[in-house]
């Protein structure tokens, strides 16, 4: 992959909704550079005036104001915030890993606030490709989205757009509804890992994950506090482990409401009759753009979510139970029920809009 880098210290993130300055080392540009992909663009240069700064290695004004994030399983992420000069400083922890994860942290929450104040609905759910078929896959924590996608996308039989959190809006010629996804590490159960590549290899990929709270997160499963056990795969990781490319965008054609069955009994795929569908999808609305920093303005207009939430109503929409043991099986039963149930994809978003790397098999 050919890096855009050069070596000076100033530059510009742009998404389709936002333009921002990044301000820190080239090797840590290098870095955000490959984690962003494809989702932001990075460019040497000054950002224009009054855009929000993202700085590191340099002290905030002392009237700037703390800001914390602190994640299950990971160390706590200080910032200063220097409002008046749309400025927000990276303070620790320390080293090059953590200073790329906390500034494209802090760049993707800037980037997702204005895209909520554009009108973009947030939703718990995956966005993915299965046959050309675009696929909302909604559900809370634990509803069994990274395992579904991952079995979904494995050896380039789709491709996965967003893993969680995605980003969804009426289209403007009202013909359906569009997503996007965002630059952000996808946490991953490690008996979905073994699952999907076996425990040897398993064990081989997770160490090879390049993402610093690795080192912390297995303190989780041995407190109890997570049972399976987790870690955290940058996208980048994710196309080259899987084999498959990564998208930026898509239409989608269907939702699907996903759940785990505790047997092969309980396994299902059914309709969602229309009259039950916004009760449905409600749940699973996101109110924020962020888990944290929403300290950027990020109210929309209220009859932009409107159309989105009824356009989104109006797709076709499926409960799915499946049986976390058989994923890779089940993954390719709820392709054929759709593709034998719905009609051919109106849209090719997803393959014009895929990352242009080369995936490489481990």
């Amino acid at each position: 992959m050919t890096s855009t880098i050069d070596t000076g210290r100033r530059y510009t993130v742009r998404s389709r909704f936002a333009s921002t300055g990044l301000t820190c080392s080239p090797y840590v540009a290098e870095q955000i550079d490959r984690l962003a992909r494809p989702y932001l663009s990075l460019a040497p240069g000054p950002c224009a005036p009054r855009s929000w700064q993202v700085v590191a290695d340099a002290d905030p004004p002392a009237d700037a104001a703390p800001e914390a994030v602190t994640a299950q399983g990971e160390e706590t992420v200080r910032y200063a915030v220097d409002r008046p000069r749309t400025t927000l400083y990276h303070l620790a922890p320390g080293g090059d890993a953590w200073t790329a994860q906390s500034l494209l942290r802090a760049t993707r929450a800037i980037h997702r606030s204005a895209a909520s104040r554009q009108g973009m609905l947030f939703l718990h759910a995956g966005l993915v490709e299965l046959d050309g078929l675009g696929v909302a896959l909604v559900g809370g924590s634990r509803a069994g989205k990274t395992s579904l996608i991952m079995a979904s996308v494995l050896g380039g039989s789709g491709v996965m757009v967003c893993n969680d959190d995605v980003s969804l809006a009426a289209d403007p010629d009202g013909d359906g509804v569009s997503g996007a996804g965002w630059p952000r590490s996808i946490s991953v159960r490690l008996d979905t890992l073994d699952l999907l590549f076996g425990p040897r290899r398993a064990r081989s990929v997770l160490s090879s994950l390049t993402h610093p709270a690795n080192r912390t997160l297995p303190s989780l499963r041995e407190s109890g506090i997570e049972e399976h056990g987790t870690a955290l795969i940058y996208p980048w990781e994710y196309a080259d482990l899987l084999g498959t490319g990564i998208g930026r965008t898509a239409g989608v054609d269907a939702v699907v409401h996903l759940s785990l069955a505790d047997g092969p009994e309980e396994r299902a795929v059914a309709p969602v009759p229309p009259a039950e569908r916004a009760a449905l999808l409600e749940r699973h609305v996101l109110g924020l753009p962020n888990k944290h920093l929403n300290i950027f303005g990020h109210e929309p207009d209220a009859a932009d979510l409107a159309r989105t939430r009824d356009a989104l109503t109006a797709l076709p929409t499926f409960r799915f139970r499946y049986v976390f043991r058989d994923v890779d099986r089940e993954a390719r039963r709820l392709a054929a029920h759709l593709r034998a149930h719905l009609p051919a994809p109106r849209r090719t978003a997803l393959r014009r809009d895929v990352d242009d790397r080369t995936p490489k098999r481990s």
